[in-house]
C-alpha cells in the first residue's frame, strides 16, 4: 500500500473526474479506498476495479450532495457531534482489532485528521439527508407490526423476544432510514442526470490498482 502514499505528485494529483467542474483527483480516490478499507476491516490488496469504481462513484455522488447543502446553506458537524463519533470508532476499532487505533491507521496510511474529515462529511450529509426527507416520511403502524413479524422474531430465540410495543421504536426508526435512504438514491439519480459529470479514467488507469497489490 506504500507505492499509494509516496507516488509523485504527479501521479497522486491525476485529474480523475470533474462534478460540475469540480475536480476529483487520483489521490482523493486512493484516500476513499484507503478509508473504505479501514471501516469494513478489508485488506488493501486485492480491490476488483469494480471495487474501485464504486468508490469513485461515491465520490462523485459526496460532491452532488455537498453542491447541495452549499445552496441549502446547511450548517457544519459541530466539534462535538465529530469528537462523539470519533470515539464511537475508536471503541469499536478496538473492540475488533485488538490493536491500538494509531497502529491500525498507520496500516492504511489514514491520520485522525482524515478519519474526522470523512466522519464530519458523513454527518453533514445524514443531517442533509434528516432535513430533506423525515418530515415527509410516514410509517403506519402495520408496516412497524409486519417488520416485527417478519424481519425481526425470526431473528430472536425464544429467550429474547421483545414485545411490539418495547420494539416499536428501534423499529420505526429503522424503516425511516430506509425510506430515507430510498428517497436519497431516486434524488441522486435526478441530481447526477442533471449534472455535469465528467470521468478521464480509462482501461489504462488500473495502473493505480496494480499498484496496491504490488507495494504490499
Amino acid at each position: 500500500m506504500g507505492s499509494i502514499a509516496v507516488r509523485s505528485s504527479e501521479v497522486l494529483d491525476r485529474m480523475v473526474a470533474t462534478v460540475n467542474g469540480h475536480v476529483i483527483l487520483q489521490s482523493d480516490w486512493d484516500e476513499e479506498l484507503r478509508f473504505e478499507c479501514f471501516m469494513s476491516r478489508h485488506p488493501l490488496v486485492d480491490l476488483s476495479a469494480d471495487e474501485r469504481k464504486a468508490a469513485l462513484n461515491r465520490l462523485i455522488d459526496q460532491e452532488i450532495l455537498r453542491e447541495q447543502m452549499r445552496l441549502m446553506d446547511s450548517s457544519p458537524a459541530s466539534a462535538e457531534q465529530i469528537q462523539k463519533q470519533m470515539e464511537a470508532l475508536k471503541t469499536d476499532q478496538r473492540q475488533h482489532a485488538g490493536e491500538a487505533w494509531e497502529t491500525v491507521l498507520s496500516q492504511y496510511h489514514l491520520t485522525d485528521k482524515i478519519i474526522e474529515n470523512h466522519v464530519a462529511a458523513e454527518l453533514e450529509q445524514f443531517q442533509l439527508m434528516d432535513t430533506r426527507f423525515r418530515p415527509s416520511i410516514q410509517v403506519s403502524a402495520a408496516e412497524v407490526e409486519k417488520y416485527y413479524r417478519e424481519r425481526l422474531v425470526p431473528k430472536l430465540s425464544a429467550s429474547d423476544v421483545i414485545s411490539l410495543t418495547e420494539a416499536t421504536p428501534k423499529i420505526r426508526e429503522i424503516l425511516m432510514q430506509e425510506k430515507i435512504n430510498q428517497l436519497l438514491n431516486s434524488w441522486l439519480e435526478t441530481l447526477r442526470a442533471q449534472a455535469q459529470v465528467r470521468t478521464t479514467i480509462t482501461s489504462s488507469s488500473s495502473d493505480a490498482e496494480r499498484s496496491q497489490g504490488e507495494s504490499q
